[in-house]
C-alpha cells in the first residue's frame, strides 16, 4: 500500500477528496448496527466475563469474614451520672486496631493488651457520643481500664478456650436540671460491616431493667424527667417504667427482624449463593417454592433447638458443611434441570446445618430471655425475607433471557459453575483453618 495507505484511511473514516485536500463528507451518513447474531453471542459472553469478575472477587473473600459484631454493654443509669462498662470483643479489637484480619487468631496477649491499652481506650471514648439538651458532646471519664488482673479466655466447653470479653467502663456526671440526654454508639462502624450494640439500662435497685438492641449510630434519646419521676415511685408497674424510659422506640420484633434481614442481604454471601443455588435448577416457580419450603422447615427446627439449648454443633463444623452445601447444590444443578427425590433430601438437611449457622448469630447477641419466642420468631421472618428478596431479584435479572436458546449454556451452567468453586474453595478454607 505505501504512500497510499494514509489516504485509504482516511476514505474508510468518511473523508472525501476535493481539489487535492481530505474534508469531511458531512453529506454522507455514518450509521453503526451490530449484527443481530452478535447480540445474541456477544451478550451472554459478556454475563460470562463478569461472573469470572466476581468469582475472582469473591475468591479474595475470607472464608470466615469476620463481618458482624455485637458488643454488650451494661448501663448504669442514676440520677446525677450514666456509667457505661463495654464488653468488648477481641476478635473486633484485633480486626479494627491491631490490624490482624485473621480470624483464627481471637486471643489476644496479655502484653498486647497492655501496649495498646491507651489507643483502645482512646477509641471508645471518641466512639460514644453523650450529650444533655443542647450542650455539646462530652468525652466520658475512664475507669478501672486495663483491669489489674487480665482474664483473657473462657471454657464453655472442656478443651475449647474462646476469647473472654474485656470490660472497659466510662462514666459521665449528668448535673441537675438535666432535661434530655442522647447517647449512640459507633465502635467498628464501617462499610459492609454490621455493628450492633446489647445495651442494657438499669434504672436502681426496684425498677425493671430495659434492654436495647441497637445499631451504629443510632441514637438512644432517655427523658431524664421522666426516669427521676420513674425511680421516685419504685413500685411502679414493669409496662408503665419500661414505657417511660426507653431510650429506642423500635421494638425488639422489628431489631430482631431487621437482623435476620440483614444476614442474608447484603451480608450472608454463602447463604445468598445456596439459595441462588436453588433457584438455578429451574426457572419454574413450584419447584423452587418446594425446595425454599423444604429448606425454611428445616433450618428454623435447628434454629429453635440450638438458640434453647437443646441441641447445637461448634462452629468449625457448621461452617465448612455450608459451605460444602452451595458445592454440592450448585455441582447438582450441572447435571439435572428436575427436582429430584435427593434434592428434597439434601435441601432439607443442609437446611438443618444452615440452622444452626444462623443460631451463631443470636448467640452473639444474646436473645432477651423475657420476649425469647418474639426475638427468634422475628429474626426467622427477617431471614426468610431476605431469602424471598434474593430469589425475587434473580427473577428479575433472567427473566427476560430464561427463554434463549444461550440461557442454559452462557448463564445457568456458568453460573453454576462459579457458585460451585466458590463453595469448594471456601470448604477447603474453612477446614484448614478450624
Amino acid at each position: 500500500m505505501g504512500a497510499n495507505a494514509p489516504c485509504l484511511l482516511l476514505r474508510g473514516l468518511g473523508w472525501r477528496q476535493s481539489a487535492g485536500a481530505f474534508r469531511p463528507a458531512a453529506q454522507v451518513p455514518v450509521s453503526w448496527s451490530v449484527p443481530s447474531r452478535w447480540q445474541d453471542e456477544f451478550t451472554p459472553r459478556l454475563g460470562l466475563w463478569i461472573g469470572w469478575l466476581l468469582l475472582v472477587l469473591i475468591g479474595g473473600l475470607p472464608a470466615g469474614a469476620h463481618t458482624t459484631s455485637v458488643t454488650r454493654v451494661d448501663a448504669q443509669l442514676t440520677t446525677n451520672s450514666l456509667t457505661l462498662t463495654f464488653q468488648l470483643n477481641q476478635p473486633d479489637l484485633l480486626q479494627f486496631l491491631v490490624g490482624r484480619t485473621n480470624d483464627q487468631v481471637v486471643l489476644m496477649t496479655e502484653g498486647e493488651v497492655r501496649t495498646n491499652a491507651a489507643r483502645i481506650a482512646d477509641y471508645v471514648q471518641s466512639r460514644v457520643r453523650f450529650h444533655l439538651d443542647t450542650n455539646a458532646p462530652v468525652r466520658g471519664s475512664l475507669s478501672n481500664w486495663p483491669p489489674a488482673k487480665l482474664v483473657l479466655t473462657v471454657e464453655e466447653r472442656p478443651g475449647e478456650p474462646r476469647p473472654a470479653l474485656l470490660p472497659l467502663t466510662l462514666r459521665w456526671e449528668i448535673p441537675a436540671g438535666a432535661r434530655q440526654l442522647e447517647l449512640s454508639l459507633s465502635l467498628y462502624d464501617a462499610f459492609g460491616f454490621a455493628a450492633l450494640y446489647e445495651v442494657l439500662f438499669h434504672r436502681g435497685k426496684d425498677v425493671p431493667p430495659v434492654l436495647q438492641l441497637v445499631a451504629a449510630r443510632q441514637a438512644m434519646v432517655i427523658d431524664l424527667d421522666a426516669f427521676q419521676e420513674d425511680v421516685r415511685r419504685p413500685d411502679a408497674p414493669a409496662t408503665s417504667a419500661d414505657s417511660a424510659a426507653a431510650p429506642v422506640r423500635t421494638t425488639t420484633a422489628t431489631q430482631f427482624m431487621e437482623l435476620g434481614f440483614t444476614h442474608i442481604l447484603p451480608k450472608g454471601l454463602d447463604h445468598i449463593l445456596f439459595v441462588l443455588g436453588l433457584f438455578l435448577l429451574s426457572p419454574k416457580l413450584k419447584p423452587l417454592l418446594w425446595q425454599v419450603t423444604a429448606f425454611t422447615i428445616a433450618h428454623s427446627i435447628t434454629l429453635a433447638l440450638a438458640v434453647l439449648g437443646i441441641f447445637a454443633l461448634p462452629g468449625r463444623v457448621v461452617e465448612p458443611i455450608i459451605a460444602l452445601s452451595i458445592a454440592v447444590v450448585a455441582i447438582e444443578n450441572l447435571f439435572r434441570s428436575e427436582v429430584s427425590p435427593w434434592r428434597w433430601a439434601a435441601v432439607f438437611g443442609f437446611g438443618l446445618i444452615h440452622g444452626m449457622g444462623f443460631a451463631g448469630v443470636l448467640s452473639e447477641v444474646g436473645l432477651p430471655r423475657e420476649q425469647l419466642g418474639t426475638a427468634l420468631l422475628c429474626f426467622n421472618v427477617g431471614v426468610e425475607f431476605g431469602q424471598l428478596a434474593v430469589i425475587t431479584l434473580a427473577f428479575t435479572a433472567t427473566k427476560w433471557c430464561e427463554k434463549r436458546a444461550w440461557y442454559v449454556p452462557w448463564v445457568r451452567r456458568p453460573a453454576c459453575l462459579l457458585i460451585a468453586l466458590a463453595g469448594v474453595v471456601w470448604t477447603v478454607e474453612r477446614l484448614l483453618s478450624s
